[in-house]
Formats: C-alpha cells, sequence, structure tokens
C-alpha cells in the first residue's frame, strides 16, 4: 500500500471534463464537472486551445479536493485520460503550444487522405496498423498540418495528447500510452505495438515528434511539481499515471477486461467496443491496444461520431424553453426534453435520422456524409425529432456491431452503457430494443473518470489489479429488449441502411460545394 488513502481520476472529454475522487473500495467521495466547448472555424473542423482543457482539469480537481474535504497529502494517486487528440498538439522546444489542437471530430484531411492512398496504399497501412485510411486518424491530420501550415510543422518540437499535455502541466514529464499512439493510426505497429519508422519515414513524420517511449496507461510518469501544486491544489509528490484514450477507459470502468466484453461510451460521440485477445482486424472498425494488459489486449471499436453531440445541438437550438425550465426547477434540460420524447411512438411516427452531423467514422468511413432527417409532416412536434435523433445513435451501434459480428469478432449477451448519454432511462431503452442486447448500467458510475481512479491505484499500487474494478460496480440495472418493439427497429433500421446508399453522392456533391 502506497501512502494516501485517496485516488482522483480526470477525463477530459470533447465537450466538457469531469473528476471524482474516490477510496480504495470504489466509493465516490466527491466528483465535478466542466462544461468546454470546441472552436469549428469552418464547417467540419473542431479544434482547442489546451489550455482551456488545463484550466478544466484544475479546476474540476480542486473542487472533488474541496466538495470531499479530502487533505491534499491523502491523495495517493492522479491519472487523467481524454478525448482522442486528433493530430496532437503541436509544441515548440519550450512546450508552448503553437496552434489549437485538431481533435477527432475534424474532418479537413480529405486531401491528405488521398495522398497517403495514392503514395502508400490502403492494403499496407492495414497490413502494418491494422486500420484504414481516414481524416479521422491523428497521421492525416499530421499531414494536413505538414502540407497547409509549413511553418507550424518546422516549429513543432512534440506533438502530445491532450491529457498527456495537462500531464506535462502537473508533472513536467511528457508521455504517451499505448492507446494514444495506436489510436494515431497510420504510424503505429499493431503487432509489435511499437511505432512504426518505416511508416513514418515514408509520411515525413519525424520519429522525433514523440517520447521515446510509449508506456502502459497505469505507469507512474512523474510526480506534480511545485508549479503543478498551485495549478491543481495537489500536493507536491504526488504520483501522476500515464492515462489513456477516454473511451477504452470508459470500457474499463464496466469491466470491460475479457475478450468478448463489449460496451457503449455515449459522450460527444458513442464508441462501441469489444476487447479482443487475438487479432480479429477488419478495416471498417478501429484497432489498437487497451489501457489494460496494454500489451496483450486490443480494443475494437466503431465509433458513431455525433450522438450525444447531435443532443446538445437540438438542445442548444431548439431546446431553449426547456433550458430556462430546468434551471427555474433544478432539471436538466435533456431529462426534459427525455420526457416529452417518451411520449412519442418508436419509430418517432416515421422520422429517420441519418446522424451524420460531422461526417462519419465506422463503418461507413465517409468524411462528405452530412445529417439527414427525413419522413417530416405538419403533425411531427421537436419531441418527435428529439426521439428520432435518439434512435438514429441507436442505429448507428447496431451497424458497428453487426460489422464486428460478421467479421468474426465474439460478442457476450449483455453490452454494458457507460457515461453522459448512458443516464437516460429512455435512450437505454432505445438502445436495447434497437441492437437486440440487454444493456448494463451502472447508476452510481461516474464512468471514465472511474476507470481512471482505477489506473491511478493499480500504477502506485494502492489496488491489486485491474480486477478490483470489478468489485466496485457491482449494483447494475439491466435494460432487456423488448421483442415486438424490436421487431418494429428492424423494419426502420433496414430504412437507415438504404438512406445513406441513395445519398451518399448528394452528400458528396453537397460538400464539395462548401469546401
Amino acid at each position: 500500500m502506497v501512502d494516501g488513502t485517496f485516488l482522483i481520476g480526470t477525463d477530459v472529454g470533447t465537450f466538457g471534463t469531469k473528476s471524482v475522487i474516490v477510496d480504495v473500495e470504489g466509493r465516490i467521495l466527491a466528483d465535478s464537472f466542466e462544461e468546454t466547448d470546441i472552436i469549428s472555424p469552418r464547417p467540419l473542423w473542431a479544434e482547442q486551445w489546451p489550455e482551456v482543457w488545463l484550466r478544466s482539469v484544475c479546476k474540476t480537481i480542486r473542487s472533488v479536493l474541496s466538495k470531499s474535504k479530502v487533505d491534499p497529502s491523502d491523495v495517493g494517486g492522479l491519472c487523467i485520460s481524454g478525448l482522442y487528440s486528433g493530430s496532437g498538439i503541436p509544441c515548440d522546444e519550450d512546450m508552448k503550444p503553437i496552434r489549437p489542437c485538431i481533435i477527432w471530430m475534424d474532418r479537413r484531411a480529405v486531401e491528405e487522405v488521398e495522398w497517403v492512398k495514392r503514395n502508400i496504399g490502403e492494403d499496407e497501412v492495414f497490413r502494418v496498423t491494422g486500420n484504414t485510411i481516414d481524416t479521422y486518424f491523428g497521421f492525416t491530420k499530421m499531414l494536413w498540418l505538414r502540407f497547409k501550415e509549413p511553418k507550424t510543422w518546422e516549429k513543432t518540437h512534440q506533438l502530445v495528447t491532450t491529457y498527456g499535455y495537462c500531464t506535462y502541466r502537473l508533472t513536467g514529464e511528457v508521455c504517451i500510452d499505448y492507446s494514444s499512439a495506436g489510436n494515431y493510426g497510420g504510424i503505429f505497429d499493431i503487432h509489435k505495438r511499437e511505432w512504426s519508422e518505416e511508416m513514418m519515414e515514408e509520411m515525413g513524420i519525424p520519429r522525433s515528434f514523440f517520447p521515446e517511449e510509449i508506456v502502459e496507461s497505469k505507469t507512474v510518469v512523474g510526480e506534480i511539481t511545485e508549479e503543478g501544486s498551485k495549478l491543481c491544489g495537489l500536493k507536491k509528490g504526488t504520483p501522476v499515471c500515464a492515462g489513456g484514450v477516454d473511451a477504452p477507459v470508459a470500457a474499463l470502468s464496466l469491466g470491460c477486461l475479457e475478450e468478448g466484453d463489449h460496451s457503449a461510451m455515449i459522450g460527444t460521440s458513442t464508441c462501441w467496443s469489444v476487447i479482443q485477445d487475438e487479432l480479429r482486424l477488419t478495416p471498417k472498425l478501429i484497432n489498437y491496444p487497451h489501457v489494460a494488459y496494454d500489451r496483450e489486449k486490443t480494443y475494437t471499436f466503431g465509433g458513431s461520431a455525433t450522438s450525444g453531440g447531435m443532443l446538445r445541438w437540438f438542445r442548444d437550438q431548439f431546446g431553449q424553453v426547456e433550458v430556462t425550465l430546468g434551471r427555474q426547477i433544478g432539471l436538466s434540460p435533456y431529462k426534459l426534453l427525455d420526457l416529452e420524447a417518451e411520449k412519442v411512438p418508436p419509430g418517432s411516427d416515421g422520422l429517420i435520422v441519418l446522424p451524420y452531423f460531422m461526417g462519419e467514422r465506422t463503418p461507413i468511413w465517409d468524411p462528405h456524409a452530412k445529417g439527414l432527417i427525413i419522413g417530416l409532416t405538419l403533425s411531427h412536434t421537436k419531441a418527435h425529432v428529439f426521439r428520432a435523433l435518439m434512435e438514429s445513435a441507436a442505429y448507428a451501434l447496431r451497424h458497428n456491431v453487426e460489422t464486428a459480428i460478421s467479421n468474426g469478432i465474439p460478442l457476450k449477451p449483455m453490452m454494458g452503457l457507460v457515461d453522459g448519454g448512458a443516464k437516460s432511462r429512455l435512450w437505454r431503452k432505445i438502445f436495447a430494443d434497437v441492437t437486440g442486447f440487454p444493456q448494463l448500467y451502472v447508476a452510481d458510475s461516474p464512468g471514465t473518470p472511474l476507470g481512471d481512479a482505477l489506473l491511478s491505484g493499480v500504477g502506485t499500487g494502492a489496488l491489486k489489479g485491474y480486477e478490483v474494478i470489478k468489485d466496485w460496480i457491482k449494483a447494475a440495472e439491466v435494460q432487456k429488449p423488448d421483442p415486438e418493439t424490436s421487431k418494429l427497429y428492424d423494419k426502420y433500421y433496414r430504412l437507415y441502411l438504404k438512406l445513406y446508399e441513395r445519398n451518399r453522392e448528394v452528400f458528396r456533391e453537397l460538400y464539395n460545394i462548401i469546401s
């Protein structure tokens, strides 16, 4: 047992940061959330200055210390996870950010995708990395910086992850874990679990932009410095672990450790994942090391780019009544929108949405795809549209699940749900009815930050191993699918698939007009 009784986990999300403080039994003493935003200078562009993330990390850590009344000297470890960092943060020789980070959601690197396809080829990239070529992956965004912003590229000394930057500011140490290295895509060898220097050379991405060593997410990479202590309120010398990409940390928070364990993180995007002990690779899905047993287990996932992001868009554009009322009565505007959507029958009286509001990742890999609402009549209400958005996220989830099954990836009979969107009872039911999988949900779990707290405990030795998480999350609810509702959703799902195929060329033409 290391000094300290308490553990802090922090997750930097696309639209907000959350921290929790727990004891070694997994009991949550306090949590804190700080909403943030992204910069979108052009359609389909998404970026952010890292200082925004650092401020929210420090503010939420200070908040949980204050709320829990825990003495900082009793904190035994900190671990920070974060949104997939896209290009990484370009930092100069003094480790100062040169420009905003181009995050995962950004779709600008279309020309760079074509360059890689011409000069290296999809088959070769897949052979080495286990992944395809798409604007989603970090290596294409890096190439955008190289080709479109050569002055930025010349000044770049390191490309640092979202949470890696926050860790650096608190500890003075630069690090990268296996999940982030793998999620960059085309420069990581999934078979050897190391950088592919051959790919880096072919793409003109310097090896020196990244730390020499790739570490496990649980690894203690540094300690809180005096400056870090001033920033976040933790005691100088507090151990800090490397952390990982938020999606696999979310899966870990549900106990996903064994082959076939699968879950969906319902945040800004949906990240549905399955853990594999052996590589069954398909370019239609994303593959990189898990944040537990990093060198052995693979995290394979399918991601819908805008699930919770669509609902936030709807809230901001059409939900001002719910926002105002929610403030007055102390309820989330999403809860109020849910209550109205519950009155709408499954299928939203003939409304179908394509949820491609920022292009789409798996399994269609189409940066040109757009959001679409079809079936509108004068009888439809705001509640119909809101429910149809929720249903579209479930259709996208099912599309990814069926892609895994068709490629021989084994799945256990229960799916887990975690993070903000999973709090909605209505959405959990929709996910169950559309996919046909019972949905396991731990109501009291904070999701990803709990996985971070676990990693900090395992890394510092305060906890015996990753399996402790199964003791932390015993109280779980299960939402079973309704067979009759599932039959109805089967019909809508088939139309959902047809809608994309029949509109794919229209989306491309629209993209060409506005780009």
